[in-house]
């Protein structure tokens, strides 16, 4: 029984067939072809999904040609079998959380200042603007928690918007290295704290803090609920915690997935390493990684809400714009076949603890 919710049976049969001819490549030799059709693959959403057509067939068509180019492959008898490999492990439980910080440590170094301050600052206020949000009025004179902050560049556009103290908390400390040295780069820089540790169990008191900041962190967690309460625990009555994750995703969902699963069998250095060559940007190289690589849990809005309300936190507003690039914009401004393509995409919620 599938999981995917609203999504053509043919696509997902595509997909299948795209998986099990993708086994059928077991060589080491293999992997330049793989990352070449994965890459493609993935980037030819980007296009397509602007068309005003059904995306189904367009979709469908995709992994064909995908699979037949791996079939081709194997067909011409060129490969003997002279690097075989073996199939990666899932990542263990006991080390999910740094085997998934770990996935974009590397990343976060080569991330240039314009992106870290500028980029996240201006896209984060436009943003919150977009949606009737006053950055500066939200943040002004609050202690906020960034839970999984990662490299911590949201944690310094907070304190830039005014927040007086902000606690970046993660569980790899490559990242918060890097984060500390960037916070001495800026006039806020000692308003920023960084510490390491756990989203599922914060090390602070009860009802200390103003805010959590959770952006993208959630939905790659061991246990989804665990991390919510901990949120709520932490918060102030009246705290406001702003959730980003996924809702369910329609066939992005479907591509992410397939992808992700099939490049298992890659090492991600050396996929990391490849998409480095074709000189693309910390930002969007981040992207790239967190799409092809990054496990994700997806909920829909209301398992989110319910989740929420269990915990004593109650939806004030769904942020429904953002930049041009995000999903939900473009579901916002009408893009045709929108559900089919992002289905309820990211979900953006600034709930409140009462």
């Amino acid at each position: 029984m599938s999981n995917y919710i609203d999504i053509h049976p043919d696509a997902i049969k595509a997909t299948e067939e795209y998986k099990k001819t993708w086994e059928m490549l077991s060589d080491k030799s293999y992997w330049p072809l793989k990352m070449f059709i994965s890459i493609n693959i993935f980037l030819w959403h980007l296009e397509a999904f602007k068309k005003d057509e059904d995306p189904v067939p367009l979709f469908i068509d995709v992994f064909e040609r995908a699979a037949q180019t791996m079939q081709n492959t194997i067909n011409s008898k060129l490969c003997v079998d002279q690097f075989p490999c073996n199939k990666s492990a899932a990542i263990e439980k006991t080390s999910f959380e740094k085997e998934v910080s770990g996935l974009f440590s590397d990343i976060w170094i080569d991330m240039t200042d314009d992106i870290y301050f500028d980029q996240t600052f201006n896209f984060t206020r436009e943003r919150m603007e977009k949606n009737d949000i006053n950055p500066y009025e939200l943040f002004n004179g609050k202690t906020v928690v960034d839970a999984g902050c990662g490299s911590g560049k949201f944690s310094a556009a907070i304190a830039r918007f005014g927040a007086s103290k902000v606690i970046g908390l993660d569980i790899r400390d490559k990242g918060l290295g890097f984060a500390r040295a960037q916070a001495k780069k800026v006039p806020y820089g000692d308003k920023l704290e960084y510490r390491q540790g756990s989203l599922l169990n914060i090390s602070l008191d009860d009802s200390t803090v103003d805010m959590v900041w959770s952006n993208g962190v959630v939905h790659h967690s061991t246990n989804y609920e665990k991390c919510i309460s901990e949120f709520s625990r932490v918060l102030k009555q009246k705290g406001y915690l702003f959730l980003y994750v996924n809702g369910r995703f329609g066939l992005f969902e479907l591509l992410q997935d397939t992808m992700r699963l099939t490049n298992a069998d890659i090492p991600r250095s050396l996929f990391q390493y490849f998409i480095k060559l074709l000189d693309v940007d910390s930002g969007r190289l981040y992207w790239l990684m967190d799409c092809l690589y990054a496990p994700y849990e997806y909920k829909s809005k209301k398992e989110v809400e319910r989740l929420l309300n269990k915990y004593g936190l109650k939806i004030r507003k769904q942020l429904v714009r953002g930049v041009d690039s995000d999903q939900i914009e473009q579901i916002s401004k009408g893009l045709p076949y929108g559900k089919t393509k992002y289905g309820e995409s990211q979900l953006k919620l600034l709930a409140i603890k009462e």
